[in-house]
């Protein structure tokens, strides 16, 4: 996928959260945990709300996709980074509700910590093509440097 889509596909799951958000107008939602939220009451309470909860959770992710995307290969590096943003979600989101803070409101708190979420995948993947680029390039550096198994003669 082109950088420039995965752009625009940013852009437009946050201004279609900020519409939802809109026509939803100011709830009052009250959870101890970002899991908490997920109940069938609670959705079902707020359906609106959740929908913009999950549009910005997948723009927020998207949005750490397109940075790392920048980088070329380094899977490694792009899995440790996609670990440290993701934990620091789920840690921030996990404060937030603890202590009753309210520097972000909840929805913008609970979409970081699904967010956080989305990213374990991406790491998942990183890893095993971190792994895979890996054993590939030391099986063509190998056969590079000795020309090959097949190209011996007896």
């Amino acid at each position: 996928m082109k950088k420039e889509y995965l752009l625009i596909t940013v852009v437009g799951f946050f201004l279609a959260s900020y519409v939802l958000n809109y026509f939803a107008g100011p709830v009052v939602i009250s959870v101890k945990n970002p899991l908490q939220f997920l109940t069938t009451a609670t959705l079902s309470k707020y359906p609106f709300t959740a929908v913009e909860i999950g549009l910005r959770a997948i723009a927020l992710f998207l949005s750490l996709i397109f940075v790392l995307s920048l980088m070329e290969k380094n899977y490694f590096l792009k899995a440790i980074s996609s670990l440290i943003v993701g934990a620091l979600e789920i840690l921030y989101a996990i404060q937030q509700m603890a202590t009753l803070s309210r520097l972000t409101p909840i929805q913008w708190t609970l979409s970081f910590a699904y967010a956080g979420l989305l990213s374990l995948p991406a790491i998942a993947y990183y890893l095993i093509r971190g792994v895979i680029e890996g054993v590939f390039s030391r099986l063509t550096k190998d056969k590079k440097e000795t020309g090959g198994f097949w190209d011996k003669k007896p």
